[in-house]
């Protein structure tokens, strides 16, 4: 299968995957299988669906890894829909959550961080293509998954930073269960941010910028039960602070953030580029991968960011690629320790075929090893 623009879907094509609502109750907009109508596409051009994967004889045999079962990101959807639910009555009532109300919530991120070890794949399908109403939900979601592989690769190699700075095996599966909650968590604070300030379609003023980075801190106190794990409040709090400082709410810097925080903040930052948002359209892969890249030891921790560079491609598996001599295709393949050569299937040149870039180090990626990084540096949100 592969990754097509909705204005390029021919008439007819088999959607290859589900395209996810974004809906508490987890249920996609349309299940793969269906056959890809005007009526279906415009409906998703409507949605805010940017892009949809479609099965062709072309691409057979192309099928790119998710990083959660569908079943597992149902079930996350629903149960941080529930919490979202229960965190809004506790905003309106002055009360703070309970750490029963995010006890399945706990479950969740449990269940996400053993499936995720298990994984031995890499150069994984991040996120999933949605609806932009359904970002809210999604991000959070996406942003849990892509830090537990970046939390559970990272503990692996090395174990984690304790409270006294010292580095720890002990617990791990517990340290991650605490992570992924707190990912699960981290935009919980923007319920306190009105609605209009967070479906604005235009670039915030800058007095709605200051309302929206008061997030973190709402979350925080949303959260204030001593009986909800202080590595759960970090990352709520931390996750828009910044390596070299400039981030909020604390301005703090390198090691003075948590290292869940930087975790959380790596995570955020590339599932924010590459998703469809109200107020901007999703970007590509590779232009979350550079970002990231970019920010390595200024914007985001630089050991953090090598871990990242790992494990997401640039272009994964099922993603259209150009390159420099004209020819363009399908990625089909990425092989391990060479996560920027992928393999392509050539469709642009008679029968489709196999192109294997570790092999052919003459030809470039367009759009990618041509750019000049100077030149074509890219902002990361904020």
């Amino acid at each position: 299968m592969r990754l097509i623009p909705l204005n390029r879907v021919p008439d007819g094509a088999t959607l290859g995957k589900d395209v996810a609502s974004g809906r508490p109750d987890g249920m996609p907009l349309l299940r793969r299988g269906t056959t890809l109508s005007p009526k279906f596409v415009n409906a998703l051009v409507k949605a805010g669906v940017h892009a949809v994967y479609v099965d062709d004889p072309e691409t057979e045999g192309i099928d790119p890894v998710a990083v959660l079962t569908d079943e597992t990101r149902a079930a996350a959807t629903a149960a941080v829909s529930r919490a979202f639910e229960t965190a809004s009555s506790a905003l309106a009532s002055g009360q703070p959550l309970t750490a029963d109300a995010i006890g399945e919530l706990e479950a969740i991120a449990a269940r996400m961080a053993e499936e995720i070890a298990s994984i031995d794949d890499f150069a994984l399908a991040l996120g999933d293509l949605s609806a932009a109403d359904g970002y809210t939900l999604q991000h959070s979601v996406d942003v849990a998954a892509l830090g537990l592989l970046i939390g559970q690769r990272l503990f692996k190699a090395r174990g984690y930073t304790d409270y006294l700075g010292r580095q720890s095996w002990q617990r791990i599966d517990q340290r991650m269960t605490r992570l992924g909650l707190g990912l699960l968590l981290h935009d919980i604070g923007k319920l306190a941010v009105p609605q209009e300030i967070l479906n604005k379609p235009g670039k915030l003023d800058p007095a709605e910028w200051e309302i929206m980075k008061t997030h973190p801190v709402a979350g925080t106190e949303l959260l204030r039960s001593d009986l909800i794990s202080p590595l759960i409040k970090v990352v709520v709090r931390s996750h828009h602070e910044r390596w070299e400082g400039g981030g909020y709410p604390d301005s703090k810097s390198e090691l003075e953030i948590h290292e869940l925080a930087r975790i959380a903040a790596v995570a955020d930052v590339y599932d924010a580029v590459t998703s469809e948002r109200v107020y901007a359209a999703a970007r590509p892969p590779h232009i979350g991968v550079r970002i990231i890249r970019e920010g390595r030891g200024t914007a985001f921790d630089a050991e953090i960011v090598d871990v990242f560079s790992q494990i997401v491609a640039p272009f994964p598996p099922g993603n259209p690629i150009e390159l420099t001599d004209g020819r363009s295709g399908v990625v089909s393949d990425v092989v391990a320790g060479q996560i920027d050569r992928p393999v392509v299937r050539v469709l642009s040149d008679g029968a489709p075929y196999e192109l294997d870039l570790t092999e052919h180090r003459d030809v470039l990626i367009a759009g990618w090893e041509d750019m000049d990084p100077a030149r074509d540096r890219l902002p990361a949100p904020a």
